[in-house]
């Protein structure tokens, strides 16, 4: 039996099984195939005009198992990340554990989950999950979960021996009709990596059935550096034909206010521009981020489209340093089957380049003339079998 489901999971990427015992007893198989082929000339870094674009094809394959029986459950996942299109038709391949975790609930209120784990809050601003990414991001430690009946608390111990950190999150969520309002702490100490104290206050509030309005105000210090800080405001609209309109604007300082704010981890390439020249591809002191964004349906739930400009500057406005737009398509042919498709463009200042430092400024010039693009295309594979 072992041997059929694993001949038949290897001939089928994507595939989940389910089968339910007595009582709560339940046990899944699920895998999942996601190839994505990119277009790169400036993504990440700046490039100029001489330099050459580079195609290349990322792969990520996961394949794991979950259940539960009574009031234990688990998640055991591994997945292997490759990139093609190396010099000499090389492929370079890691191989590792997603999630594999153990939990156990004391209540219908109250559980604790031991192991690697994904962890993403209020949107990923300064926590986040990151799955776009390839690798993901997961952290290993123990959560604890209460939920009440209008709120919730997640407190959560995470290490790193390799990069030798570790991280305290506390986080509240409060419920109230139709607005939400949370708190949450985070100390991350480390002898490799930015050691700080963050908190935030994020709200989000409905306004009638199709508008509403989020916030968020994060202070962090840094032992002997000062105190740095966000402010995000984010304004929504949905119209009667699906489409959704949103603006936007982020605030980060910089180190001559005080401290330049990290995100820490968080989802940087789903907030700050999808060319990641911000707080990814180099560090950043300091950011003002202005954005647009319009999403539309075009073919009923099958196909939709969208796009976001975004108006970069240093901290307080003083100085441009680009602008961006992002353009997307996503549709989705079956169950379980999905593809998107996107271009983006990015015209920076020298301002900028000169900022992230790993151009000769003789070079600056010409990579400011030169347009940075970014395009990809991604086919996604997760269908679902349910046996009883």
């Amino acid at each position: 039996m072992i041997r059929s489901l694993s001949l038949l999971l290897s001939m089928m990427p994507g595939i989940a099984f389910a089968a339910s015992g007595e009582g709560d007893t339940t046990l899944t198989l699920n895998a999942e195939l996601r190839v994505r082929s990119e277009w790169r000339d400036g993504y990440r870094l700046s490039s100029t005009s001489e330099a050459e674009g580079a195609l290349t094809t990322v792969q990520r394959n996961r394949i794991g198992i979950s259940g539960s029986w009574n009031r234990l459950s688990f998640k055991a996942e591994f997945q292997d990340v490759r990139n093609y299109g190396q010099p000499g038709g090389n492929t370079q391949g890691n191989a590792g554990a997603a999630e594999a975790w153990g939990a156990y609930r004391f209540s219908p209120s109250l559980s604790v989950k031991v192991g690697r784990q994904m962890v993403d809050f209020d949107g990923g601003r300064v926590i986040g999950a990151a799955n776009w990414a390839n690798p993901g991001r997961f952290l290993d430690g123990i959560r604890l979960d209460r939920k009440g009946k209008s709120s919730r608390t997640s407190i959560l111990y995470t290490w790193d021996e390799l990069a030798e950190t570790s991280r305290f999150i506390a986080h509240h969520e409060w419920r109230f009709d139709r607005h939400r309002l949370s708190l949450f702490s985070f100390d991350q100490k480390s002898n490799t990596e930015f050691q700080a104290f963050t908190t935030g206050l994020t709200g989000y509030w409905a306004l009638g059935d199709q508008g509403s309005i989020r916030t968020e105000t994060h202070l962090q210090w840094q032992e002997g550096a000062g105190s740095g800080h966000l402010i995000a405001c984010e304004a929504q609209r949905k119209g009667k034909d699906g489409g959704v309109w949103k603006i936007g604007g982020d605030l980060l300082s910089d180190s001559r206010s005080g401290q330049a704010f990290q995100p820490l981890l968080g989802t940087n390439h789903k907030f700050y521009g999808w060319m990641d020249h911000f707080y990814v591809g180099a560090s950043t002191d300091g950011l003002t981020d202005l954005r647009l964004t319009r999403q539309f349906p075009i073919y009923a739930k099958r196909l939709q489209g969208g796009a976001t400009l975004h108006h970069f500057r240093t901290y307080g406005g003083d100085a441009l340093l680009g602008n961006e737009l992002d353009l997307w398509l996503t549709g989705q042919e079956k169950e379980g089957i999905r593809w998107f498709a996107g271009w983006s463009l990015f015209d920076p200042t020298t301002t900028h380049i000169d900022r992230q430092g790993h151009l000769p400024i003789e070079s600056s010039g010409d990579a400011a003339e030169h347009l940075q693009q970014w395009g990809w295309v991604s086919i996604q594979i997760n269908p679902s079998i349910v046996l009883r």
